[in-house]
């Protein structure tokens, strides 16, 4: 009902009363409508400050798109070694190109998070700003991971061998470059921001798996060649420098310090990743590495052999957490950890516990009881970040947290609503 209705029913209602009585009303309801009004709008325009906590800036100097308006995400609360990220208007035209190059998803997540991770010593997160790559375009990209022929002169890949069919020619010359990804790190100029560097991760085969369709057959060959490890690492580090040299002819690239890391993709179907094995800073205005530094990373699977040879210590700690889990549902439970390693110590621990729940209250119980297990019975120290995924046969149940100077894990059980 709205302001003059209300009015009109109050006179008729007091239609024995006096004119001076309903004109007295009147102000009353348009002052009480105004008054929510201002509420309104002043409640309205609150919760959007609190719910923006973006900062929009201006402008990026010297971007393949000039003057691009841009939204700046801070830094999450829980880490002050994280970067602040730059997100322009318009999305990357390489937005996920990356899965064209990478098959396995873990390695998808690894070459970006640690290529990350590795820039952070050349472009310190309290100076720098993280930004998706935007120079590097797709055709660019893709010049290079071409086998070189005729048709592609810029391919870093080897041309096809010889054989009987496409299968056997392209396993007899396989390709070992897979794909070129690109981070740009940029610098607060007043109001606007300009690129002050760039990290490319480089990452080549450990396997060349690959379909290959012949159309003038209409038949498909499987190819799968596992390489040899040194010799893939050592045409990275030749592929490098020939990137290195294509990437100074872009606009904007000349004159910046390139940061580059060589990466070593895992075998398609692993369910760990496989790992950065060089490094590299260029200065600005080079085209030419003079050394590279080895990057000691590596992701153990727990339990596996590999784990077990690598490091039999932490093997055996993770043995005694899967089987105190176990012992909450004997002979039911499945426990598999992922260890990242730096520099031969454990830096960082995840682990997926999967469990068939009959309701709710159990997954409650069990979380409380793992997260139990963390805080008062962890084998691993207390400052190694962990955190625990919960699932069940269809969908993830719980997750649990635990941070240095954490008193205790945090733990959040999901409720899945349905309609």
């Amino acid at each position: 009902m709205n302001n003059q209705q209300l009015t009109d029913k109050l006179t008729q209602k007091s239609g024995r009363r006096s004119n001076k009585r309903t004109a007295f009303l009147k102000p009353i309801l348009f002052f009480g409508l105004c008054t929510l009004l201002l509420m309104s709008t002043t409640a309205c325009s609150w919760f959007n400050k609190k719910a923006d906590n973006s900062k929009k800036q201006t402008v990026i100097k010297n971007s393949p798109k000039e003057n691009q308006q841009l939204t700046v995400i801070p830094q999450s609360q829980t880490s002050e070694k994280d970067y602040q990220t730059i997100r322009p208007k318009t999305a990357s035209d390489t937005r996920g190109y990356i899965l064209y190059g990478v098959s396995n998803r873990v390695d998808v997540d690894e070459i970006e998070t640690q290529l990350q991770d590795l820039s952070k010593s050349p472009f310190d997160p309290s100076r720098y700003y993280f930004q998706e790559g935007r120079y590097l375009s797709t055709s660019f990209i893709d010049s290079l991971l071409s086998r070189k022929d005729g048709t592609h002169p810029d391919g870093l890949n080897p041309p096809l061998g010889k054989g009987k069919d496409l299968g056997e020619k392209a396993a007899n010359s396989p390709k070992y470059l897979s794909y070129i990804l690109e981070q740009d790190y940029l610098t607060k100029n007043g109001n606007s921001y300009q690129l002050s560097g760039i990290s490319l991760g480089i990452s080549v085969n450990s396997v060349y798996s690959e379909n290959l369709y012949n159309k003038s057959n209409g038949k498909t060959y499987p190819v799968d060649v596992t390489l040899d490890t040194k010799k893939s690492m050592a045409e990275a580090k030749a592929d490098a420098t020939k990137i290195l040299q294509k990437v100074r002819g872009i606009k904007g690239l000349g004159q910046v310090p390139i940061f580059i890391g060589l990466y070593l993709e895992s075998e398609p179907n692993s369910f760990v990743p496989g790992h950065y094995f060089a490094k590299t800073t260029v200065p600005a205005g080079s085209s030419s590495i003079s050394k590279w530094t080895n990057v000691k990373e590596q992701v153990l699977l727990f339990p596996s052999s590999a784990a077990t040879n690598a490091n039999r210590g932490d093997s055996d700690k993770f043995n005694k957490f899967s089987d105190d889990v176990q012992s909450y549902f004997p002979n039911s439970i499945g426990v598999i950890g992922k260890g990242f390693y730096k520099n031969g110590n454990l830096s960082q621990l995840t682990v997926t516990i999967n469990e068939r729940f009959y309701d709710k209250t159990e997954t409650v119980s069990f979380a409380n009881y793992v997260a139990m297990l963390i805080k008062d019975k962890f084998p691993f120290s207390q400052d190694i970040p962990v955190e625990v995924d919960i699932n069940s046969v269809s969908q993830p149940e719980a997750v649990i947290v635990q941070r240095p100077g954490m008193d205790q894990p945090f733990v959040q059980v999901y409720s899945m609503y349905s309609k």
